[in-house]
Order: structure tokens, then C-alpha cells, then sequence
């Protein structure tokens, strides 16, 4: 099963094009963008195989919760 990790900026439409291109060569993908200038992207996990929960916790991002998504 994929996993993915998601972010919330706020990009300023001057800086749109900039900010696009230096995330995608991260590898996040736009995923929404509002008239207020929030921006949603998300890239996949790759997930190391194993049995040890603090490497599986490791790996993924605490910049967002399943409230802020909500929003």
C-alpha cells in the first residue's frame, strides 16, 4: 500500500512558480490550492521494512495532523 506525507503553506501568488518548481524537484505534488493562498502537497513514503516501531514513526512528518487537513 502507498503511504504519502502531506504539507500546508502559504504561497503568495508572486512566489508560485518558484515555490512549485523548488517542491517538485523534492518530489511533492500540488495537490489544492485556494484563493487565499493555501497550498496542499504531498509526496509518497518510502517505507522501511521491519518490525521496529520507532523506525516506522521515524519516517513520517509531524508538520500535519488530521485537524489541520480538516480545516
Amino acid at each position: 500500500m502507498k503511504k504519502f506525507e502531506y504539507k500546508i503553506y502559504q504561497i503568495p501568488h508572486i512566489m508560485l512558480k518558484k515555490e512549485l518548481d523548488d517542491l517538485g524537484s523534492l518530489g511533492w505534488c500540488l495537490v489544492y490550492y485556494s484563493q487565499d493562498e493555501e497550498s496542499i502537497f504531498k509526496r509518497e513514503i518510502n517505507l522501511a521494512t521491519g518490525k521496529d516501531p520507532k523506525i516506522l514513526n521515524d519516517q513520517f512528518s509531524d508538520e500535519i495532523t488530521l485537524e489541520t487537513i480538516k480545516k
